[in-house]
């Protein structure tokens, strides 16, 4: 009988050009890996710093708003007027907004307990491109009024923020109205707030009635076919 031949005894493990191959391949998918990961991760951050902008845009807005809607003047009182500053005149700040505005008292619901102040919003700069906006108030009656101002709203991040006022006939960047009860006020405000987050950037824009400005005066008496207008039905 013949033998057979004998084949060689195979050898346990991986050559060399396997283990680079499984290397390079590992290599490979660590790295896309990685890379939709970091792809993850900032679409996530671009989302929360939009979200942050948002926030820090309509936060000051929504409040100033809320106060200009409650706007208070008396009359001949320089307390309750209207002022709209800038540069050098606007005490160490780039910008100030103030009046008088009336409001329900913390926590209180019964109108008698409702609050004069005078509040006024103040943009400080802290660089080039980051402006921090403060809002305070000092009560006007009673015996809170020996009170110093209170800080009660702070607003950072701001690139930009402005207001611009409304005399019925054009827009003012300065206002010194009088204590005058109606003549004293403007009709409306502009307010524009810009605010950066990382590389997200948002606007938000808002033009506010101001009620305090409106007169309400009887028909002016003119003839209309013989006939006062004011007593046509």
């Amino acid at each position: 009988m013949k033998r057979s031949a004998q084949l060689p005894p195979r050898r346990a493990g991986f050559t060399l050009v396997e283990l680079l191959v499984a290397l390079a391949l590992a290599v490979v998918i660590t790295a896309l890996a990685l890379t939709m990961l970091a792809i993850t991760n900032q679409a996530r951050r671009g989302q929360a710093e939009r979200a942050a902008c948002r926030t820090d845009t309509t936060r000051p807005l929504q409040q100033l708003a809320r106060d200009l809607e409650r706007a208070f003047l008396y009359p001949k009182n320089e307390d309750t007027a209207f002022k709209l500053v800038r540069g050098t005149a606007a005490s160490n700040a780039v910008l100030e907004l103030a009046f008088a505005r009336t409001a329900a008292a913390t926590g209180e619901t019964d109108l008698r307990w409702a609050q004069v102040e005078r509040v006024s919003y103040r943009l400080t700069e802290v660089d080039m491109t980051n402006f921090t906006l403060v809002g305070a108030g000092r009560v006007l009656v009673g015996p809170a009024a020996l009170q110093p101002p209170v800080t009660n709203a702070v607003f950072q991040n701001l690139e930009t923020f402005d207001v611009l006022l409304y005399d019925g006939k054009e827009w003012k960047d300065n206002w010194a109205g009088g204590g005058t009860a109606t003549n004293g006020a403007p009709s409306a405000a502009r307010i524009t707030v810009t605010a950066r987050r990382g590389s997200a950037r948002h606007t938000s824009t808002a033009e506010v009635i101001i009620p305090v400005s409106m007169k309400f005066e009887p028909p002016k008496k003119d003839k209309v076919q013989g006939k006062d207008i004011s007593e046509i039905r």
